[in-house]
C-alpha cells in the first residue's frame, strides 16, 4: 500500500489519501469524520477543522500496480464506458430466500400464540427446519453478508415481518463475524435476531397499523411486546437464558432510556445490543405503506448520531465494517433525477457512479459534485 506519514492538520492538502479512518473524538460518543482510503477534498478539510481534528495519517507513496484509488476522477478511469458494471450477486439466493421465509413462517405461527398448547412433534421438526435453514444461510452468504442494503424486493405487506426478520438477522451475522464470533455463536445470534418481533402478534392490530404519532398508552402496549415474545417462548420452553434476554433486551438503550428495564451499557446483553442496530437500520431503509425509506448513507448517519445514547460503539464499529451502503452495480436515483449505476464504492457515503443513457461518470465524492446527493436506491 505504499508508506504513511502523520501530517499536522495544516500540512493536508487536497488530493492526498487519508491511511487511517479519522473519528471526532476519543471514546464512546466518537462519530467517523472519514473513512480509510478517502481522497482528502475541500468538504473533507471542512469537516477535519470542524472537528479540530490535530493531525492525520497519509499515504506519501503508492506502490504501482495496487489499483488503489488517488484522485477522486481515477476512480472510475478502469472502467470501460461501454460495458457497464455487472450487477452484484444477490447475497440470498432467490430459492433459499424462500426457503427461509416459509421456515421463519411456520416457526412463527408454532411458536407465537400465547396461552396456548404446543404440538412438541410439529415444533420439533420446525425447529429442525428452521436451524438447517439458518445453516445455509450463514454458509451461503459467506464473506459478502454485509455487502447488501436489505433484502426487501417485495411489494406483499404480508411477507414484511418474514423479511424483516430474515434481514435482522443477516445484518446481524455480518456484525457478529466482525466481532470474532464462532459459528456455534453466529447460529444463536441468528436464532435470536430472526425472533426478536416474536412477541409483535399480541399487539393489538389497530396500534401495530396505525401511521400516525402513537399515544401514551399505545407506546406503553407496544413496548411489552418484546418481553411478552421472550416470556412466551420460555413458557413453551424454547430456547435458553441467551435467547430469551436477547429478544427481551432488544429495545435497551446503552444510556438507559430504553425498555423494558432501562438497562445501560455492559448489563445490556451482547445479542441485544447487535439486533438493536441491525433492527433500526433495516427498518428505517425499508418502505412501508405509511412512510418511504431513508438512504443508506442517511441511515449510516442516523446509527452513528445515536453512538453512546442508543448504541454502543463497538458494536456500531463492527456493523459498519463488512456493510457496503452502496454495492457496485447498485441502480440509485440522484437529486436531479437522473438513475445511476454505481461503478466505484471507495468512498462508502459517496460513491462513483455512470449515469444512464448517457454513460456520464461522476464522483459524487469530488467538491464539484457536493450539490448532487443520492437520494433512492431503486
Amino acid at each position: 500500500m505504499g508508506e504513511t506519514q502523520r501530517l499536522k492538520i495544516e500540512e493536508i492538502k487536497e488530493e492526498m489519501v487519508l491511511a487511517e479512518s479519522v473519528y471526532s473524538a476519543a471514546g464512546e460518543g466518537r462519530m467517523m469524520i472519514a473513512r480509510k482510503d478517502t481522497t482528502v477534498d475541500a468538504r473533507t478539510l471542512e469537516q477535519l477543522a470542524r472537528y479540530d481534528i490535530p493531525w492525520v495519517e497519509v499515504y506519501i507513496q503508492r506502490e504501482p500496480g495496487t489499483g488503489t484509488r488517488i484522485l477522486g476522477s481515477s476512480a472510475v478511469k478502469r472502467y470501460h464506458e461501454d460495458e457497464p458494471p455487472e450487477n452484484p450477486a444477490p447475497v440470498i439466493r432467490m430459492d433459499l430466500r424462500t426457503e427461509a421465509i416459509k421456515a421463519i413462517r411456520e416457526l412463527f405461527a408454532a411458536l407465537q400464540k400465547p396461552g396456548e398448547d404446543v404440538n412438541l412433534m410439529t415444533t420439533y421438526e420446525g425447529v429442525k427446519q428452521f436451524d438447517g435453514v439458518l445453516g445455509k444461510l450463514i454458509a451461503d452468504s459467506g464473506s459478502g453478508v454485509g455487502k447488501y442494503v436489505h433484502i426487501h424486493e417485495t411489494d406483499k405487506i404480508d411477507d414484511y415481518p418474514y423479511l424483516h426478520s430474515l434481514s435482522v438477522a443477516m445484518l446481524s451475522v455480518s456484525t457478529g463475524s466482525a466481532l470474532g464470533f464462532d459459528i456455534r455463536q453466529l447460529l444463536k445470534l441468528a436464532r435470536c435476531a430472526i425472533l426478536h418481533d416474536i412477541g409483535k402478534p399480541r399487539v393489538p392490530y389497530n396500534i401495530m397499523s396505525k401511521k400516525g404519532k402513537l399515544t401514551e398508552e399505545e407506546h406503553t402496549v407496544m413496548r411489552e411486546h418484546s418481553m411478552n415474545g421472550a416470556l412466551n417462548l420460555k413458557t413453551k420452553g424454547f430456547g435458553d437464558s441467551e435467547l430469551w434476554n436477547g429478544i427481551m433486551f432488544h429495545h435497551e438503550k446503552v444510556d438507559g432510556s430504553g425498555y423494558p428495564k432501562g438497562l445501560t451499557k455492559d448489563e445490556i446483553p451482547i445479542f441485544s445490543k447487535i439486533i438493536a442496530v441491525a433492527d433500526m437500520y433495516d427498518a428505517v431503509t425499508s418502505a412501508r405503506p405509511h412512510r418511504d425509506p431513508i438512504t443508506p448513507a442517511e441511515a449510516f448517519e442516523l446509527i452513528s448520531s445515536e453512538v453512546g445514547k442508543s448504541f454502543d460503539y463497538d458494536i456500531v464499529k463492527a456493523f459498519t465494517k463488512n456493510l457496503q451502503l452502496y454495492p457496485m452495480g447498485t441502480t440509485v436515483e440522484l437529486s436531479d433525477n437522473r438513475r445511476a449505476v454505481v461503478v466505484n464504492n471507495d468512498n462508502v457515503l459517496r460513491p462513483s457512479v455512470r449515469v444512464a443513457y448517457t454513460g456520464e461518470l461522476i464522483d459524487l465524492s469530488e467538491s464539484s459534485n457536493l450539490n448532487l446527493a443520492i437520494v433512492k436506491v431503486v
